[in-house]
């Protein structure tokens, strides 16, 4: 090892002349690091929590199409409206409404197959409704369909655990115990001796759970939507760098 020391020391002594020699600042950094310092044991682990998710979040909005713009945007004002005022007559807040995108697109006739001619406009207004009471997502889903008519779509349902640090709190705990256990195998297998932590970091994953919905207005008024929030699962992933004690 003093060998590799006398060798590094040298590299690094050469480059300081070099720079001496032309008048140049050196830009390579030689760090020296004793066999202390790089001894360790780097480990993974990962933490799982599942719960029941207490909100849903569903993405819908209105799509209509007319041969002017002023036509095309007036109807899908007025059909977003009804839609808004059915959310609000279901319980859910202003602030639970956001709006997620607004276009307006020419539509192109090519009968003729000829040079594309502008036959109308399409006007498409999406929102995301959070519903807090989970349990009356179905009834919420289906009023803004039927207060919105044919011009509605819905893009999707998604559902999640509204506060969940507590719940990433107990998966970070067992992942921080996965990766102790993991150090102490290795470092018991290579008859070394486990020290402190040297650096933790984490990755944590608490996606929404996707759900099926339909894509527009039609279906019978007299079945409700199934909707199924299922089972949410959290995870926490810390890497851990332990010393090797000497």
């Amino acid at each position: 090892m003093s060998n590799l020391l006398n060798r590094m020391s040298l590299a690094a002594a050469g480059v300081i002349a070099l720079a001496a020699l032309t008048g140049c600042t050196p830009k390579t950094e030689v760090t020296l690091q004793s066999p202390q310092q790089a001894a360790g044991i780097a480990v993974t682990g990962t933490g799982f929590v599942s719960a029941k998710p207490d909100v849903a979040r569903i993405d819908l909005g209105v799509s209509v199409a007319a041969p002017t713009v002023a036509k095309a945007r007036g109807d899908a004002a007025t059909a977003m409206q009804k839609v808004q005022d059915a959310l609000k007559q279901k319980g859910v807040a202003d602030k639970d409404v956001q709006t997620q995108s607004f276009t307006i697109n020419p539509q192109y006739d090519n009968t003729d197959r000829t040079t594309p001619k502008i036959s109308g406009y399409q006007v498409n207004n999406q929102v995301r409704v959070t519903v807090r009471n989970i349990d009356t997502a179905s009834d919420v889903l289906d009023t803004a369909v039927a207060a919105g008519g044919n011009a509605v779509r819905v893009n999707g349902i998604t559902f999640a655990v509204d506060q969940p640090d507590a719940l990433l709190a107990q998966a970070r705990q067992d992942a921080v115990k996965s990766a102790r256990d993991r150090a102490d195998v290795l470092a018991k297998a290579a008859g070394a001796t486990l020290g402190k932590p040297r650096s933790i970091s984490e990755s944590s994953s608490s996606g929404g759970v996707q759900a099926p919905a339909p894509l527009r207005a039609g279906a019978a008024d007299a079945v409700s939507t199934p909707v199924s929030p299922g089972e949410q699962r959290l995870s926490v992933t810390v890497s851990i760098v332990y010393d090797i004690a000497p």
